[in-house]
């Protein structure tokens, strides 16, 4: 807070002074241009108030002003020939001898020199004064106009100082509010109140408090979530090793073998799906790129073809063309990895799974279609959410795989749809319709 303070007080001083500057500078160019229009009228009046009399003429001889008379008077005829001029102030040196009615600027020795050359029957006279003599004089003036606002400046600055300590007192209780909070203590700042200006700083650390609170909610309820759904696999791997321990014959230790690897499958399935959800994190972003969905389509089809078989289950791909979009490799493999998962899990034997990928105008299109239970509709919605599933669904699973991809679809801009694959049947089958944008979401990478 202090060097805020700091901050605004410089810039304040910083403004004063150049204000100061700036009035003091305006002050006396219109001090010196009035006073020019003031002297010229004198230098004129004094021209024409001399009176060349024959015997003024006659006399020749200098004639001193009064002290403190800053013109200088100079008399001569049509010949040059001088009648009289000043000693006090004299003319300065090189000034010329006119013989043409008006003013004219001369730079001599002494500098800038401001002359009116009057001119009558009896003689010509000639009036002089130094432009420094003015400039000194409008120098004078400014200060003196410009004081009050130089005596002011000590008080402006006195106020401003009480004013921003006054001011910034309610960002400093927000500051020490901001400050008491932590982990176990999210709730919201007041806003009674709060100064107009600062209310939305407020309600934005508010919302802030609130999305951090609810990410760390969900973040306590998916590592207990976690560590509920890895106790069971754990034990049971744990109980199937021991069996296979004991197993008496070989036969006997060769089916618990065989249970005991179905067992680390399915536990590194749990594992590696808890990975994809901690990378589909916000805040946690590998870069885009160009992607072929149908070519990620094959490759998982393929390596699922033998799993497939064992189940009896005929799995095939329809994506027989390129479809590109811009998006994360490894989230649109996690992506297609679970609903090919899913699929062959439900799908009876003797059944077809079937993915296919097509591009759709500016999207590209990703179906996949079992002939499995399905999913009624009032529970469409909430097989989304983690370790959810289908209220008596006996089938192995963590309730993970829709939540991711989900999460993928979010996170790409695109949409997803659960439909009935097989409408008129007894067994409905299910049917995912993913649609994502060619462009994907470039906003998407700082995520």
């Amino acid at each position: 807070m202090k060097s805020i303070r700091r901050t605004l007080a410089l810039w304040l001083a910083f403004g004063l002074a150049s204000g100061i500057a700036i009035v003091l500078g305006a002050t006396y160019f219109f001090s010196y241009q009035e006073l020019s229009r003031v002297f010229d009228f004198e230098l004129k009046q004094i021209a024409e108030a001399v009176r060349l009399t024959e015997d003024a003429q006659a006399m020749r001889r200098l004639r001193i002003a009064r002290p403190g008379f800053g013109f200088s008077v100079r008399a001569y005829n049509a010949k040059g020939e001088i009648y009289f001029e000043t000693a006090l102030p004299s003319l300065p040196e090189g000034v010329p001898v006119l013989f043409h009615e008006g003013f004219t600027t001369f730079y001599g020795v002494q500098g800038e020199v401001r002359i009116f050359t009057h001119v009558t029957a009896e003689g010509i006279v000639q009036v002089a004064q130094l432009e420094a003599d003015r400039a000194a004089l409008a120098r004078e003036l400014s200060l003196r106009m410009a004081m009050p606002t130089l005596l002011l400046v000590p008080l402006l600055v006195g106020l401003v100082v009480i004013g921003l300590a006054r001011g910034l007192a309610p960002l400093q209780w927000t500051s020490r509010r901001v400050s008491d909070r932590d982990a176990k203590r999210l709730d919201p700042l007041p806003t009674q109140d709060v100064p107009v200006e600062l209310m939305p700083l407020i309600l934005q650390i508010n919302a802030l408090l609130a999305r951090l609170a609810e990410s760390l909610e969900t973040q306590r309820r998916f590592v207990a979530d976690a560590a509920h759904e890895l106790r069971s696999p754990v034990a049971a791997l744990a109980l199937q090793a021991q069996v296979a321990e004991r197993a008496a014959t070989p036969e006997a230790r060769d089916a618990a073998y065989a249970d005991l690897k179905q067992g680390i499958a399915r536990a590194g399935r749990l594992v590696e799906q808890l990975l994809d959800l901690a990378r589909l994190e916000p805040g946690v972003r590998e870069p885009l790129g160009e992607v072929d969905l149908s070519l990620i389509a094959r490759e998982v089809v393929g390596s699922y073809a033998a799993r497939a078989d064992e189940r009896d289950v005929d799995l095939g791909a329809d994506a027989p063309q390129k479809a590109p979009l811009l998006g994360v490799e490894s989230e649109m493999r996690s992506l297609v990895t679970n609903l090919v998962d899913n699929a062959i899990r439900y799908a009876p034997p003797q059944s077809e799974v079937t993915v296919s990928v097509r591009p759709v105008d500016s999207a590209v299109e990703l179906v996949v279609a079992d002939a499995g239970p399905g999913i009624p509709s009032e529970e469409r919605e909430r097989v989304f959410k983690r370790f959810e599933r289908v209220a008596g669904d006996p089938t192995p699973g963590s309730g993970l795989g829709l939540p991711i991809v989900k999460a993928v679809v979010e996170r790409h801009e695109g949409t997803l749809t659960l439909e009935d694959a097989q409408p008129n049947c007894a067994e409905r089958g299910l049917l995912v319709r993913v649609r994502l944008p060619v462009n994907g979401s470039r906003s998407a990478g700082s995520q």
